[in-house]
């Protein structure tokens, strides 16, 4: 499967979170998760201790976009889901240090109003600091509950190794008490040749995959009976790329979040666009994406 290959999806609207958000002195909104429940996006930022309520129809919606900071917390997070089994809220810290040259990746847990409650540790060791866990969800299969996190990097390896297509991996954990307990591997197929991963979303029966570096996502059906952790998937998926510019260049650079809205509607976010990056890619940077897939 060709990561330069597949239908483009098509763009419904899109706004900048500068834009979106009033009274705040703020220029810089680096998105990087989002989750959709009763009705309203939720969206986290690696760079600041904000989370951003706004509805997907914020054009035509009365509802103000709402900022919310978050308390007792650290910095920013890579992402965001909800445990709906508990009530809680996780947001995902990518890796911090817990040893000599290793890193565990740390949950911190709100209530359903966003009032902290506890850090989980996530106990899987990884080599770098700026190379973890990228992005999560909760996943209920054969009548448990899981989570699962994604590595950037290929086969959860950072520089040329883990930028080397073709072994993208998703760890699975089950919650022991207040931590959670790696339980397995998840192999995304051979076919996915994606140069990073940055999050993923269950939605009908189905997985995604966000790549920034390929600026493309990936899905895949989830087998209904039996299947091992390495062989979830009931074939090898499709590939949908973001449009590209005219002279079929990445524009969407930044993708960091993804949910899904249903009716084949879907939400990223971006991130800040990198200084070594093209000036095309601060076009699209720190914004709110909605595509729809094509017919």
């Amino acid at each position: 499967m060709n990561p330069d290959k597949g239908p483009f999806l098509e763009l419904v609207h899109e706004a900048r979170i500068n834009d979106l958000v009033k009274g705040t002195d703020d220029e810089h909104f680096e998105a990087s998760g989002v989750y959709l429940k009763d009705g309203y996006l939720h969206i986290i930022f690696d760079d600041n201790p904000y989370l951003l309520r706004i509805r997907p129809d914020w054009r035509g919606s009365t509802d103000e976009p709402v900022l919310l900071r978050l308390k007792d917390t650290g910095a920013g997070y890579e992402d965001i889901t909800f445990q709906s089994s508990a009530g809680h809220w996780l947001c995902l810290i990518e890796a911090v240090k817990t040893g000599h040259d290793t890193y565990l990746a740390g949950i911190d847990v709100f209530d359903e109003s966003f009032s902290f409650l506890r850090k989980s540790w996530l106990h899987f060791p990884l080599k770098g600091g700026n190379k973890g866990f990228e992005g999560l969800s909760i996943m209920h299969h054969a009548k448990n509950e899981y989570l699962l996190c994604i590595c950037e990097g290929n086969d959860c390896k950072s520089g040329a190794k883990g930028a080397k297509p073709g072994k993208g991996r998703i760890q699975v954990f089950q919650q022991v008490a207040e931590q959670w307990e790696h339980g397995g591997t998840i192999k995304l197929p051979k076919a996915v040749r994606y140069r990073d991963y940055v999050s993923l979303a269950l939605h009908n029966g189905s997985l995604t995959v966000l790549s920034q570096a390929s600026s493309a996502l990936w899905t895949g059906h989830i087998r209904t009976e039996g299947g091992e952790w390495d062989d979830l998937f009931e074939d090898d998926g499709r590939t949908y790329l973001f449009p590209r510019d005219e002279k079929g260049r990445s524009i969407y650079c930044n993708l960091e979040g993804v949910a899904w809205l249903g009716n084949g509607r879907l939400v990223v976010v971006s991130d800040k666009a990198k200084h070594e990056q093209p000036g095309r890619c601060t076009r699209k940077d720190q914004s709110i994406h909605i595509f729809t897939l094509p017919d």
